[in-house]
């Protein structure tokens, strides 16, 4: 979590946007949320909004901006990654179509998730209700909190990052994290992302995450591989 009313102040100073990024809009059940910093476009991901992991996706993608920038706009976002040949790959992250625009008036037939996942994330939404999102959200950063500390209990595990977290935080392993994964995952457990493969400064760190989906009974028998 970092602190972003420092950066208002430092980017009004210049010709420039402030744009926040987020990875779970649920934290800001517990935080303030962008706009309450200022913030001019505000971006993330909107998975943990009903949306089940499923090997890569369908996920959700949230952008917001201030009513004064909304006419620049872009109708279209073109994203790249990378195949699994490696090779160049490009996907409309974001584009106007005739279902959305013409709802049940269009003509052509609905071909694409992102409609079907706005709807789920609104059902989610509406069905928790502002007492339940502060629950979900209160048990996420408990059980979070909980792990943390008995993972840091742990000889050779020590936290890479001071900063208060919500539901994820970084470790660093005297043990190479590759070897952690893969031994819980023998025992049906993730235990959480290498981030070698990502940061080559953090190839001795693992990334873990703790959500309401996760038990805390389960988290001793992680400990015990790490």
């Amino acid at each position: 979590i970092e602190e972003l009313n420092v950066y208002d102040k430092i980017i009004r100073e210049g010709p420039a946007l402030f744009i926040a990024a987020f990875s779970d809009p649920l934290a800001f059940g517990l935080l303030k949320p962008p706009g309450d910093f200022n913030a001019d476009i505000a971006c993330g991901e909107g998975q943990s909004l009903g949306m089940p992991p499923g090997f890569g996706g369908p996920y959700l993608g949230i952008l917001t901006i201030k009513n004064k920038h909304l006419r620049n706009m872009p109708g279209r976002v073109v994203g790249k990654t990378v195949d699994v040949h490696g090779d160049s790959a490009y996907v409309l992250t974001l584009t106007a179509r005739e279902q959305h625009i013409r709802r049940e008036r269009a003509r052509s037939n609905i071909c694409t998730n992102e409609g079907l996942c706005a709807l789920t994330a609104a059902i989610y939404l509406s069905c928790l209700g502002k007492s339940g999102i502060k629950k979900i959200v209160r048990l996420n950063y408990s059980r979070s909190e909980y792990a943390k500390k008995q993972l840091l209990g742990i000889d050779g595990v020590k936290l890479k990052f001071e900063s208060p977290t919500f539901n994820e935080f970084v470790l660093q392993t005297d043990r190479a994290p590759v070897e952690i994964v893969d031994a819980l995952s023998r025992k049906n457990i993730f235990a959480g992302v290498s981030l070698k493969k990502y940061y080559r400064e953090l190839e001795d760190c693992l990334l873990v995450t703790v959500t309401e989906m996760n038990s805390v009974t389960l988290q001793p028998a992680a400990g015990a591989h790490v």
